[in-house]
């Protein structure tokens, strides 16, 4: 989200100067406009405390002296004792709800420092109403001091044509129809039952859709792991692994349809993907994942496989069904841009600057 916005809004707005700051030698795709100044501060900030003695000494005094009319955070860290506006981005507050699943030293950093950068920021901005409400019940923040902005996406994500999509399927599945999930894998996302209601789909019926688990391994995915090894069908699921941006467009585009059953999401950027390139969606009915889906995917309890596996079936099967889901999704994807994102963002961060 930071890299669609921050380059929308130094472009819209050339009028205006745009500090960034980096902790390392940064890559020079990220200065899209003459007005974006980076600057880089050292410690690279691998660790909690460098993270905060980077952002309270280098750029806290940076910012001061350049006499910023405000400071925006994409990731809700902010300088302490500063006395310049601060506007901060958090997407949700997972580390709240599921804090077993982080890293002690990480856990206990979030713990300890969130609800000071909550505190002491100035105004937060989220990407869905469940955020939102999730933030004012974790934090006790104000209602009026949270301001909600949905996420984009790009226009790279569209339908593609029959050959196109034949070509990723011999790449990935030996030409084979898939389902598709595309996240990272961890307990969170919930891939396990995902596993499970493909192993039920495949054996309800004679059906040559197999299943792709694109992303990054995590932590805790030994489960995950045992379960695709143990499976009777794991030559039918394949795990590609990270799939960069390049090629996850047209893996998406080739879907038989876009399978989410994450128990969190703050806000869950692949169902729209998905939508815009005409791929139907199914996905669990918690969290954000409703608010973002609208009448646009088929939605199912996390915890039943058997739902799970009843909407595989009828979404190989059902031809109007998809194609219902197909018109809704693309009607639905058109609700979320990166353009009306960055002048909102941008609008709050004016209205911050002036109020003091």
């Amino acid at each position: 989200m930071t890299d669609e916005v921050m380059k929308r809004m130094a472009q819209s707005h050339p009028e205006d100067q745009f500090d960034y700051y980096f902790d390392r030698k940064y890559h020079q795709q990220f200065v899209q406009s003459p007005n974006i100044h980076p600057h880089v501060f050292f410690p690279v900030t691998r660790l909690p405390f460098l993270l905060r003695w980077w952002l309270n000494q280098p750029v806290r005094k940076d910012i001061t002296k350049n006499k910023a009319d405000v400071f925006f955070s994409p990731d809700g860290f902010i300088p302490l004792g500063m006395s310049v506006p601060k506007v901060s981005m958090f997407h949700d507050v997972a580390y709240f709800r599921y804090p077993e699943y982080l890293q002690p030293r990480i856990r206990n950093f979030y713990a300890k420092w969130i609800p000071r950068f909550m505190a002491y920021t100035d105004h937060i901005i989220t990407v869905s109403e469940f955020s939102k409400k999730e933030i004012i019940e974790a934090y006790n923040v104000r209602p009026e001091k949270i301001s909600v902005v949905y996420n984009g996406i790009t226009d790279s994500y569209q339908p593609i044509g029959d050959v196109q999509k034949e070509e990723v399927r011999k790449k990935y599945t030996q030409g084979r129809p898939y389902f598709l999930y595309l996240g990272a894998i961890h307990p969170r996302k919930n891939v396990l039952t995902l596993i499970k209601a493909f192993n039920q789909f495949k054996s309800s019926g004679t059906s040559d859709v197999q299943l792709i688990i694109a992303g990054r391994k995590a932590w805790h995915t030994e489960d995950v792991f045992r379960a695709i090894e143990q499976s009777p069908f794991k030559n039918e699921i394949h795990l590609p692994g990270y799939v960069p941006t390049s090629n996850a467009v047209s893996l998406v585009a080739s879907a038989e349809a876009m399978i989410y059953p994450s128990l969190y999401e703050g806000f869950g950027l692949p169902l729209v993907e998905a939508m815009a390139c005409g791929v139907p969606v199914i996905c669990s009915n918690v969290s954000s994942l409703p608010e973002v889906a609208g009448n646009a995917a088929l939605l199912f309890d996390p915890m039943d496989v058997d739902q799970l596996s009843r909407h595989m079936r009828s979404i190989t099967k059902d031809i109007q069904l998809r194609e219902i889901l197909i018109h809704q999704g693309n009607e639905r994807s058109k609700d979320f841009s990166w353009d009306k994102a960055a002048e909102n963002i941008y609008e709050i961060l004016k209205s911050v600057a002036k109020s003091r």
